[in-house]
């Protein structure tokens, strides 16, 4: 009971002021970048430095495995599973590819973190209008051919029971079509760090684990499904390797 007064204690004098800095002094840095003409690379350093601060600020300590091993200059689709709003930051700061986000609309409408989102390129996707979502792909697939990499929470948003949920097929059917390889990401202990419907930031470690990249050459749009449902497997099995 003390230890968890102590963590709101600190997450409301310290983690959520220095976050709110840091978002402020980023985004509005990118912003001005973005109006001067300075786009794409310094955007994403930013939006890395942004990642970096948040984690020091929530002191969170992550590691991450696999990642060594995938090619620096090759496009990806990262597709992970999703525990809490702290996901994106916590894999940002583990890639050493420029990585574009998938996320959703409601996200984008948010002052200043919004529009530093939208001014670094990332792609804003409404899935409760098919023709809207369909044009948020089509820009992920422009991302990728410019050797741009992309990261996707398949499941559609977080899990409130902290279990993979199932798998939408818009990232594999985009994989398919570009014939692009997947990375699957494993996230294990950001749940803990925020939990969905708090604002208690804890601190503590997050393990992040990149699988093998699964190559989609040769793969029509009927594999979608198997594609999806072999990502899935590999993810929960990286996530079963940590219980």
């Amino acid at each position: 009971m003390l230890l968890n007064a102590l963590s709101w204690i600190r997450s409301v004098i310290v983690t959520i002021p220095l976050i709110f800095v840091s978002t402020i002094l980023l985004g509005a840095t990118s912003m001005l970048a973005y109006a001067f003409g300075w786009r794409g690379r310094f955007q994403h350093r930013c939006m890395q430095a942004w990642a970096s601060m948040l984690l020091a600020a929530s002191f969170v300590h992550v590691s991450a495995s696999g990642v060594e091993k995938l090619h620096p200059d090759r496009a990806y689709i990262f597709c992970s599973n999703h525990l809490s709003y702290m996901d994106p930051p916590i894999i940002l700061a583990c890639l050493r590819h420029r990585v574009l986000f998938v996320a959703k609309q409601s996200l984008f409408r948010i002052p200043v973190f919004g529009w530093a989102m939208r001014a670094a390129g990332n792609i804003a996707i409404n899935r409760e209008n098919p023709r809207a979502a369909a044009r948020s792909l089509r820009q992920a697939a422009d991302a990728l051919r410019r050797g741009v990499s992309i990261l996707i929470f398949p499941e559609g948003g977080r899990s409130m029971d902290g279990e993979l949920r199932p798998f939408r097929s818009g990232a594999f059917r985009l994989a398919i079509e570009l014939q692009a390889p997947i990375v699957p990401i494993a996230v294990a202990g950001s749940r803990q760090i925020l939990t969905p419907g708090s604002i208690n930031i804890r601190s503590g470690r997050v393990r992040v684990m990149a699988g093998s990249p699964i190559e989609t050459r040769g793969m029509a749009a009927r594999h979608r499904v198997a594609l999806a449902n072999e990502v899935r497997e590999r993810i929960a099995s990286l996530l079963k390797s940590q219980v």
